[in-house]
């Protein structure tokens, strides 16, 4: 049930930032508020986790592959990258249960089709050709689940493995 449910908000809340954008940010921000009163342990491992995204769509607008108005990425896709952040964490135990490949698939496949249905809703224009985006965000959403899958394998184990990494990153069970 929490998988669902978790899986649902999050929905929710790309819906949010991709149809709402620059206008529901205040949203995103109470969304991203309710996160961290559930699991403290975000306050660390929300920056840790996004960054990674937005450092990877940073390179991928620099490189004229998704482009936006500005030069930089907009706030409401950083805010994203932290509510998919907390999305994984929030689902770290039940993912660290499931088959890695099935994963791995699930991740590249389903973070492509964001980016297809961002493009769509309006939130993102691409600068090449449709064929060729979808293949390199594919490729970008393979190197992001293994790097997200790695990390919470290693984060998870380190905060479990004893009480002195236990006070440096908390783990709400």
């Amino acid at each position: 049930m929490r998988v669902i449910l978790l899986s649902l908000t999050f929905n929710v809340f790309w819906f949010a930032a991709v149809v709402g954008r620059s206008d529901w940010i205040p949203m995103l921000v109470v969304l991203l508020i309710g996160a961290l009163l559930i699991d403290r342990s975000l306050y660390w491992a929300m920056p840790l986790f996004a960054v990674v995204g937005i450092v990877g769509d940073s390179v991928l607008s620099h490189l004229g592959i998704l482009q936006f108005p500005h030069p930089h990425l907009p706030l409401w896709l950083c805010l994203m990258w932290a509510g998919f952040a907390s999305y994984l964490w929030l689902l770290r135990d039940w993912m660290m249960s499931q088959k890695t490949w099935i994963l791995l698939i699930a991740g590249s496949v389903g973070g492509m089709l964001s980016y297809l249905g961002g493009e769509r809703l309006g939130a993102v224009t691409f600068g090449e050709p449709i064929g060729k985006t979808a293949l390199i965000l594919f490729g970008m959403w393979l190197m992001y689940s293994v790097v997200f899958l790695s990390m919470l394998n290693v984060l998870t184990r380190k905060a479990n493995s004893g009480p002195d990494s236990h006070s440096a990153m908390p783990v709400k069970k």
